[in-house]
């Protein structure tokens, strides 16, 4: 993927359906982002950090394709600043949403064998 497609992909991604409301929302004329977009011309390193941190991907994939597009940590730990905002009631609401969700993907205790329990508890 060519340095302007990536960018395009982020664009999308970040819920801007036209590189008209792109260029707005990041404060680049519209010819300068739609020629970024549309590879006619590149961007340095100083744009990429503003299009990197608007549409939320990751400096180094944007310009180099290197690496995951999302960055995850700062995904999370903005998921916990949401959290710890919210007020305590709605925090263990959704505490639980959260519990139940991830009920399925929890390791269960091993079953142990009758034989294995009734010796367990002959021996205490």
């Amino acid at each position: 993927m060519e340095l302007h497609e990536r960018l395009m992909r982020a664009r999308i991604d970040a819920g801007f359906e036209t590189a008209v409301q792109a260029a707005a929302a990041v404060g680049v004329p519209y010819p300068t982002y739609a020629g970024h977009e549309n590879g006619s011309s590149g961007f340095r390193a100083d744009k990429g950090e503003i299009y990197a941190k608007k549409f939320k991907v990751r400096f180094e994939w944007l310009m180099s394709g290197v690496g995951p597009q999302k960055d995850l940590a700062s995904k999370y730990r903005e998921i916990l600043l949401t959290f710890d905002s919210l007020p305590p009631d709605l925090q263990e609401s959704y505490a639980d949403v959260l519990r139940k969700l991830a009920a399925p993907y929890q390791q269960q205790e091993p079953v142990q064998a009758p034989a294995q329990a009734k010796a367990k508890s002959s021996s205490e």
